[in-house]
């Protein structure tokens, strides 16, 4: 017989081994992709101003709602002098509406109050010490008006923001009565929504106010200092506070959204701008809440116009800031 040679041996018995083909090393596997980090949001970054509108030789007192029609000419309330001013897009005054009083078309105003635009160029004014919202066409030949004093539907009290959605309708806050009131076109009441108090779906001292293509409401709340988003019958979606790159808790004031859906607010107090997607996430902001190198003095209204430029009005110091956005 012929003998079987001991390791051979030892490895059948084992029955771990073969003799006949060589065994491959083991192969190294390769190793996982680097994932390229979410860069962070950007801070601070520096607006780049193109042009700095201040009606000069008739100084704006208090300018706050600001709007940009489709022919691209900025109407801007002059809330200190209760006018009006139309510039066009280069800040050349063109038209001021400013009969001082309580008749159709005239203004008298408490220093503050926003100003829409409508799809066809119609143009809705807070008359607030009037107690009325006014509405006129793009020239300012007045149309309609509507309000009185009080806090049922349809009345006003210290009457602020403004907005018009894509059908028309025009929405106003006012920071004595914590409601949303809805109109149609030509002033009718539609709904409310809100109520006094801090829970979601509530207003403390509501401001500014926008309404995004889908119908969404955004409404600031100067004294709850959040924002926060309804959908189009007035149920709230979400909430959200200023300040999370900074650690501060900033003051909402101005509201505006753009054509992506994305969320613009102003902080009035920090003289800065925060821009957030529809959901509340923070995306960019101009301004590190420093007072030495806030972009803004007390920035109460913003636009948007045709060409991607962002127009954003400072209630201290009686100018409209004209900006690219990055």
């Amino acid at each position: 017989m012929k003998k079987i040679p001991i390791i051979i041996l030892i490895c059948i018995l084992l029955s771990g081994c073969s003799t006949s083909t060589p065994i491959s090393p083991t192969s190294t596997p390769s190793p996982a992709p680097t994932q390229t980090p979410t860069p962070e949001p950007e801070v601070n970054m520096n607006p780049e101003v193109l042009l700095e509108i201040t009606n000069q030789g008739d100084i704006m007192q208090d300018p706050y709602g600001i709007a940009i029609n489709s022919a691209g000419n900025i109407y801007v309330n002059d809330a200190g002098k209760s006018r009006v001013l139309v510039f066009d897009p280069e800040g050349n005054l063109l038209d001021k509406w400013d009969a001082k009083g309580s008749a159709e078309g005239e203004f008298n105003s408490l220093g503050f109050g926003g100003l829409a635009i409508d799809p066809n160029d119609n143009v809705f004014v807070v008359d607030n010490e009037n107690f009325r919202i006014q509405k006129f066409d793009s020239t300012g030949n007045f149309i309609t008006m509507w309000g009185s004093e009080g806090k049922e539907d349809g009345q006003f009290i210290r009457a602020i923001g403004i907005a018009t959605d894509k059908n028309g309708n025009v929405y106003v806050t006012d920071d004595a009565v914590p409601y949303v009131q809805k109109f149609d076109n030509d002033g009718n009441f539609l709904m409310k929504f809100g109520g006094g108090g801090i829970d979601k779906g509530q207003f403390r001292h509501a401001t500014g106010i926008a309404v995004d293509a889908n119908g969404n409401i955004f409404v600031a709340d100067y004294e709850a200092k959040r924002v926060q988003k309804f959908d189009a019958a007035g149920n709230v979606l979400a909430s959200w506070y200023m300040g999370s790159d900074i650690k501060v808790k900033g003051t909402p004031e101005a509201i505006a959204v753009d054509a992506a859906g994305n969320v613009y607010v102003t902080d009035y107090d920090l003289g800065r701008m925060q821009v957030f997607d529809n959901n509340g996430e923070f995306l960019w902001a101009w301004g590190d809440g420093s007072f030495v190198n806030a972009p803004f003095k007390r920035p109460v209204g913003i636009a948007f116009d045709a060409n991607g430029r962002i127009y954003i009005s400072n209630q201290a110091g009686g100018t409209i800031k004209v900006l690219n956005l990055p």
